[in-house]
């Protein structure tokens, strides 16, 4: 053993390494959201477009997939996943996947963008609440795929699990209850032969339980024909929910979320605020940081909920970088989350954005990406929504002002003493970014377009968010936020510099919503609120 590496930092690193069979060591597939079990976002082993060729992107294909969009379904098709060389029915063929808030899973030509298959899996139940913008009662969750077994795991509406050949759609798991009906569960992970989700903002339930808690849940799929679920709390009821994008993320201590406002009560198994460690399958709280100003948070809606961890390796440690709506980054250790008194970060920054202190529109909503670059410098890309703060950090590299949101590119750093974060460079304005996907050296970012006020005054005199409201005005807002500020684009930025490499300008129009793109065969793919799956590339 080297002598710079404990055992403990050591036995983390296997854990990450080997972790399981989700996206196998130097796969160009990007299988799963944020890529990897530890939702880095970056596929180092995509070498095809670089800075130097990134500004002759162009469009090659699109297709509109017939799920119809809904005011109230803010994510139409889950962020794409793609698997190359699949021996499909019809000979071999790359393959770009996403599934539609109307239960029919998609598998498309990634050369063509024509469909390879499609199967719809209806769901004939009635949800129990009204759907909203906040509870849909459609599916949104992203897959995630097994490569080396050749299946494709997602859930449906219904609640349940299902595994599907990804070559041609056959059943490779029987439906099996996962989460609640009509959950608000969010993207898979594959670790060791178990699925695990994340569920939270109280939407989902049945007749027994009429409103879901806030859970990770695992499904212990080594057996197909047996599959074994087991689940962990995060709260009760609403609060304490997670509803990160990136779902459970991989780390040293087991499967890591962030929760939105509620209690800080770990002996009533409350835990509101918090990073939360959860042990493999689901066996209980490993670890967990809550900040030490939770009850601010609590009191302006400013939670980590919003957020996702990003895990990486940082010289003989493994590290944890998030954020939320207070604009806040934390550096935790993720093998010893906040210390003894679970409170402490390695490091925090001043806040670095949302300085009027709104619970929407502000702040951090999305997970951080991280890269590696050729000289070493580990990179973290920070998605902020509106304005940077006036006392945050100052960037010596930034591309005017940014008043509707930006990426922030930190480096970490270590002097020998401790870990801390320095300020890179801060992109072009964005309204709004969402979770970027990096590749040599490239930083692919969308702007979103998305209208982010979650309130609107009408004739009616309501100026509230639609818990409670009568149906006319979930309608009206519903209308409201599915209506873009901006048109979506693609831009293409240097990761080491955040110059702007291509801009896809006004070809795509529509706006999207809690999304990222993916990198994989030499393309950029993504998805629209209006049921479009795109692809970028170079032609020859």
């Amino acid at each position: 053993m080297p002598k710079h590496v404990t055992p403990l930092a050591l036995a983390a690193l296997l854990v990450l390494s080997a972790a399981g069979q989700a996206q196998p060591p130097g796969s160009s597939d990007w299988l799963s959201f944020g890529y990897d079990q530890q939702r880095s976002g970056w596929n180092a082993a995509e070498t095809t477009l670089s800075p130097g060729n990134a500004g002759r992107l162009k469009l090659l294909w699109s297709i509109q997939l017939p799920t119809p969009p809904q005011d109230t379904a803010l994510s139409t098709l889950t962020a794409p996943l793609v698997v190359g060389g699949v021996d499909t029915p019809q000979g071999r063929k790359n393959l770009v996947f996403t599934v539609g808030i109307d239960d029919t899973i998609f598998a498309i030509d990634a050369d063509t963008g024509q469909i390879a298959w499609q199967k719809t899996f209806p769901n004939s139940a009635k949800p129990l609440h009204p759907a909203n913008t906040n509870c849909a009662d459609t599916e949104q969750a992203t897959p995630v795929i097994d490569r080396a077994a050749g299946v494709i795991y997602f859930t449906t509406s219904d609640g349940k699990l299902r595994g599907l050949n990804f070559a041609s759609g056959e059943e490779r798991l029987a439906p099996t209850p996962f989460v609640a009906p009509f959950s608000r569960n969010w993207s898979l992970n594959l670790v060791n032969s178990v699925v695990y989700t994340a569920a939270g903002r109280g939407c989902g339930g049945d007749a027994a339980q009429a409103i879901e808690p806030g859970s990770v849940s695992a499904m212990d799929i080594a057996d197909p024909a047996h599959p074994q679920l087991s689940r962990f709390l995060t709260g009760r009821g609403r609060p304490a929910g997670p509803w990160g994008r990136g779902g459970p993320v991989l780390g040293p201590k087991g499967l890591y979320v962030q929760t939105a406002d509620g209690s800080h009560d770990p002996a009533g198994g409350v835990f509101g605020n918090a990073v939360i460690a959860v042990a493999p399958k689901a066996y209980g709280i490993a670890d967990s940081f809550t900040p030490a100003n939770w009850q601010y948070l609590n009191a302006k809606d400013l939670d980590l909920g919003s957020g996702s961890p990003v895990i990486f390796p940082f010289k003989d440690r493994t590290l944890l970088a998030t954020s939320s709506k207070e604009g806040v980054v934390y550096l935790l250790d993720a093998s010893n989350l906040g210390g003894p008194d679970h409170s402490k970060p390695l490091f925090q920054t001043p806040r670095l954005g949302n300085d009027e202190e709104g619970y929407y529109g502000r702040g951090v909503w999305g997970g951080f990406s991280t890269w590696l670059s050729d000289k070493g410098e580990r990179f973290l890309f920070v998605p902020m929504w509106g304005p940077p703060a006036k006392d945050g950090f100052q960037f010596p590299t930034s591309y005017g002002p940014a008043p509707h949101g930006s990426i922030m590119a930190l480096q970490v750093t270590d002097d020998g003493k401790s870990d801390s974060l320095v300020p890179r460079w801060m992109s072009r304005d964005l309204a709004v970014p969402d979770n970027v996907a990096v590749a040599n050296g490239v930083v692919y970012v969308v702007q979103t377009g998305e209208q982010t006020e979650q309130h609107i005054s009408n004739p009616e005199g309501h100026g509230r968010a639609v818990n409670g409201a009568p149906p006319e005005t979930i309608a009206s807002l519903a209308k409201f936020r599915s209506t873009p500020l901006a048109p979506m684009v693609l831009y293409a930025l240097d990761a080491r510099t955040g110059k702007e490499l291509f801009s896809s300008g006004k070809l795509l129009g529509n706006w999207v919503h809690f999304s990222q793109p993916s990198i994989a065969l030499g393309k950029v793919f993504l998805v629209s609120h209006d049921a479009h799956v795109y692809a970028f590339g170079l032609k020859h």
